[in-house]
């Protein structure tokens, strides 16, 4: 069976593609950010409480549940774009696996609400009752993050598309990609980094030695680990798709060489405890990334769709009242957490 058959017709699109893809990059890289801090948070906490716990562990706790609140907010924007310039992709591969998909849903309920449940009976649950509650959380967290994995390279996959006539039950999952582990462990292992750098910047707004030395630990480790599974993660590549970031496309293979350039700069600022200049090299070199990851999305769909080919219908208002919405969630969020410190509730 030819792969483009089972392709959806192409549809249409108020504004040029640049506006939407411009706005699904700025508005993941912020999600991605957060769901590191969740996740490698998740970890440090799981990790602490096998000792009995810490007080690291015990204000983290604490800020996780707002933070996974502002993952969810901040993801449905980047998920919209992408169906609005992939529709016939991501809906297809979200149909495909439609039983996790849906489950990774009420999953991440439990986990939220779990999460609260955690900290607010953090010092009435016994020990047993602790680690076993933010183990399932971050179980949860897992499973989501590898649905998600699975749903952004199974809509890069058309050819894959025909083991529905084999599981027509909304269960099928792209295990036979071999970019799926590396790619799925290499966000992964970034939480880690991440969460540890907001360990880290933790004790920096609380002039804590202690913790800025266990977030720089964690941070330094991870990303050292990261590196192997970055180059793994780059040789599963399909070849040709692998060129492009080594020499045959001039744009990724520079954004590549500054990714590199940035791992050294990460593990050295975090050696010096240097937290304000990792913070800095992070947000930068997440935005690397997420134009790397956009490249990579486009020379996987090359052969059967071009973004340049949608058709426009130059409706512009939707885009103005995106915007519009945008600023004012933004500063209503920002409101709301300003008074969550002032109560002192973070």
């Amino acid at each position: 069976m030819v792969p483009s058959s089972l392709i959806p017709a192409i549809h249409t699109i108020a504004v040029e593609p640049i506006w939407p893809i411009t706005l699904l990059i700025v508005t993941f890289a912020i999600h991605l950010l957060l769901m590191n801090i969740a996740l490698g948070g998740t970890v440090i906490v799981a990790w602490h409480s096998l000792s009995g716990g810490s007080k690291i562990s015990r204000d983290l706790s604490g800020k996780l549940p707002t933070i996974l609140a502002l993952v969810i907010n901040a993801g449905v924007p980047p998920l919209l774009f992408v169906k609005a310039v992939y529709a016939q992709f991501n809906y297809t591969s979200s149909v495909l696996m439609a039983v996790f998909w849906l489950a990774a849903i009420f999953a991440l309920l439990i986990g939220y609400y779990a999460l609260y449940y955690h900290y607010y009976r953090y010092d009435s649950l016994k020990d047993g009752g602790r680690k076993g509650l933010i183990f399932m959380v971050l179980c949860i967290l897992l499973y989501v993050g590898f649905m998600l994995s699975n749903n952004m390279t199974l809509m890069l996959r058309p050819d894959h598309w025909a083991e529905y006539f084999q599981n027509p039950n909304g269960l099928v999952l792209n295990l036979n990609d071999s970019a799926l582990i590396p790619r799925y462990l290499h966000f992964m292992v970034s939480a880690l980094a991440v969460g540890g750098l907001f360990v880290a910047i933790l004790g920096k707004m609380k002039s804590d030695q202690d913790y800025i030395e266990t977030g720089s630990k964690w941070f330094v480790r991870a990303t050292l680990v990261n590196i192997g599974v970055g180059l793994w993660f780059l040789m599963a590549l399909p070849r040709d798709i692998m060129l492009i970031f080594m020499g045959r496309d001039m744009f990724a293979t520079i954004l590549l060489g500054i990714g590199m350039v940035g791992t050294i700069g990460l593990i050295h600022a975090g050696m010096k405890r240097n937290v304000v200049l990792s913070s800095v090299i992070v947000v930068i070199m997440v935005y690397v990334m997420v134009v790397m990851r956009h490249l990579l999305r486009k020379a996987y769909l090359a052969p059967y769709f071009k973004v340049e080919d949608i058709p426009v219908t130059g409706q512009y208002s939707p885009l103005y009242l995106f915007l519009i919405s945008l600023v004012i969630g933004i500063a209503g969020i920002a409101y709301m957490l300003k008074l969550m410190f002032k109560a002192g509730r973070s």
